[in-house]
């Protein structure tokens, strides 16, 4: 089992969502000036052992952060939407056996200027391997 598992699920879920605007990690992405986009970040926590044993289960846990960028705050609010209901609460992914549940996903504040609106939004997810 691994993070490279989750990522993936996480992954195959946004590609889902049918968006070619996508700047994945380590993959190469240039917007054109001005054009919105989602910027995406695989962000893992330590995990914690549930159970007691060498050889037993841990949970993993962790944010699955994907940054609209765009020039307008209402189109911005409404892709932030949008993927909201499409990484749902409660919804459960898999990849090759290894399931990934969401907890839940929360706006962050506006990290951009006057310019440009980056609202970020912060999925929790959580997997048991």
């Amino acid at each position: 089992m691994s993070y490279r598992k989750i990522q993936a699920a996480l992954d195959a879920r946004l590609k889902a969502y049918q968006s070619e605007d996508v700047a994945f990690p380590a993959q190469p992405y240039y917007p054109a000036h001005g054009k919105a986009y989602l910027e995406v970040k695989f962000l893992p926590a330590p995990a914690e052992g549930i159970f007691l044993g060498s050889g037993a289960v841990e949970l993993h846990t962790g944010v699955y952060r994907i940054t609209v960028h765009d020039a307008d705050m209402i189109a911005a609010q409404s892709r932030i939407d949008a993927l909201r209901t499409h990484f749902n609460k409660g919804r459960v992914l898999t990849f090759e056996s290894v399931d990934v549940h969401l907890d839940g996903a929360a706006v962050g504040a506006n990290e951009g200027d006057l310019k440009k609106i980056v609202l970020p939004l912060l999925i929790s997810w959580r997997s048991y391997f």
